[in-house]
């Protein structure tokens, strides 16, 4: 038997660690996180934290706000038993997971082409300055990422009850994974008939395990049938109970903001042109080395079948979001993270794959140790300079959100506190902030809906560095100053 020419670096492992110590390690580093660098929740998320605390008490209201999303709701909650600490818990949930993501974005690269493409496809999710700041800010992608890339395991592994549970709960965070779920409940379904061979007594006619009859009395059918309706279930009727509009989500969704990629000229360009250039060029050049690198001799049989699903998934996915953004919906990037997931492990294993290649080439053992070394040092270097040129952007605006959260108590109890504000009047405050000051007012965001003329109050500021504070001067002009902090002024028709 021949020895396997590659570095340890470029064959393919499988990672068994227990799930305990990666979980605990994800959301140890997530509670530092929280605790010692700048992050908060944005505007999602602090919807979901305020619906948490409305479910708890009886009296959701989803009228104004997000889109309705049922798994972070499903979390926040219970954690809003927690009173003020469930913003900080959630932003620790929120950011595990998304460590959560990089470590199965390195299983299944180490999987596929060996270490080289399980820490290659780490970096490429950890370096995406968008990504990053989006989970610092507290959004679910990291969840999304971190259920799509379990399930890929699960069902590597056999492990197909594992595999649609985690297509649902992927279906609980974005609708896009819906034809997904249901695409796999079919291949379950038929991967069951197959597997029952034909029925007894079926006569010279041969009717075996087709009938319908046999597939609705099989208990597969009746747990994927449950749980797609349950899927469908968490995502209407809270918007019933709260908005009283079985589809308000799906009309937020189809009201897209300024910007995105839906008043592009063309709009499914400008997604995948977003897509393009939030992998970097490091990321591309590997999707494009992957499938020229995969029939040599540096890739195997397992690797190519991984590489092949994920790429399809991903591309599956690129090409849904493409199409809903030409009907109108939004496209924005956030949308993009779960292909971006499934697209980081496939570059980390072309350019695995290409160094194989070039290793494979060398006479002698330091030889090819030294090609895998330097196309590990070469990749990384090339995704930290991109990293550099954009992190400190990002981490600026995430800065500036986290002093708006640390001052916005400070300018209300200057005011005269939560309770006297409201006493006063209506409230309103940036449209852009209105969830995190329902929080902090312990109301409901319709109550951040004040005309102009008053009585009641303004609670102003930029939603990021060098815009216009908001709301405009035009409310409650002339109204004296209550409180203020350096970002934050409160004005109102009512004294302290």
């Amino acid at each position: 038997m021949l020895l396997d020419p590659r570095p340890q670096l470029l064959r393919p492992v499988r990672v068994r660690t227990g799930v305990a110590v990666p979980v605990v390690a994800c959301l140890v580093l997530a509670a530092l996180s929280v605790a010692f660098l700048p992050s908060t929740p944005s505007y999602d998320p602090w919807a979901w934290i305020v619906w948490g605390r409305e479910i708890t008490q009886g009296d959701l209201d989803t009228l104004f706000g997000p889109s309705w999303k049922p798994l972070p709701v499903l979390f926040t909650t219970p954690l809003a038993l927690t009173g003020d600490l469930a913003p900080d818990l959630w932003l620790v949930l929120a950011q595990a997971a998304t460590l959560g993501a990089a470590v199965m974005a390195y299983r299944l690269g180490t999987r596929f082409a060996g270490p080289l493409a399980g820490v290659l496809g780490a970096l490429v999710l950890l370096l995406q300055p968008s990504y990053l700041r989006t989970q610092l800010l507290g959004f679910s992608e990291g969840l999304l990422v971190l259920c799509g890339l379990l399930a890929v395991e699960r069902h590597l592994d056999g492990h197909r009850t594992h595999a649609f549970a985690l297509g649902l709960a992927a279906g609980l965070l974005r609708p896009e994974a819906w034809p997904f779920v249901g695409l796999y409940a079919l291949y379950l379904l038929w991967e069951e008939r197959a597997s029952a061979g034909p029925a007894s007594g079926s006569g010279h006619r041969g009717r075996s395990r087709w009938s319908t009859a046999a597939l609705v009395t099989r208990s597969r059918f009746w747990w994927l049938a449950t749980g797609g309706v349950a899927m469908v279930a968490l995502w209407v009727l809270p918007e019933l109970w709260g908005s009283g509009n079985l589809f308000r989500a799906a009309e937020r969704a189809n009201s897209p903001n300024p910007g995105s990629p839906a008043f592009a000229p063309v709009p499914s360009l400008a997604v995948l042109g977003d897509f393009a250039a939030a992998l970097g060029p490091v990321a591309i050049a590997g999707l494009v080395l992957a499938p020229l690198a995969a029939r040599s001799r540096a890739a195997d049989g397992e690797g190519r079948r991984g590489v092949t699903l994920l790429a399809a998934l991903a591309a599956g996915w690129l090409g849904l979001v493409a199409v809903m953004t030409e009907l109108g919906f939004a496209g924005n990037l956030r949308y993009l993270f779960l292909p971006m997931g499934f697209a980081a492990v496939v570059a980390g294993a072309g350019i695995a794959w290409a160094a194989g290649w070039l290793a494979t080439r060398r006479d002698t053992a330091r030889g090819r140790r030294i090609v895998a070394l330097g196309a590990a040092a070469l990749a990384a270097a090339g995704l930290g300079v991109t990293a550099a040129l954009e992190l400190p952007d990002e981490a600026e605006l995430v800065a500036y959100e986290a002093q708006l959260r640390e001052e916005l108590p400070v300018a209300l109890g200057q005011a005269g506190g939560p309770r006297a504000l409201l006493d006063c009047g209506e409230v309103a405050v940036n449209p852009f902030m209105v969830p995190w000051a329902a929080w902090e007012l312990e109301v409901h965001t319709r109550r951040m809906l004040l005309e102009t003329g008053g009585p009641g109050t303004v609670i102003r500021a930029r939603y990021r560095p060098g815009a216009d504070p908001m709301p405009a001067p035009g409310v409650l002009a002339g109204a004296p100053v209550l409180g203020r902090t350096e970002l934050w002024e409160v004005t109102g028709t009512c004294g302290r």
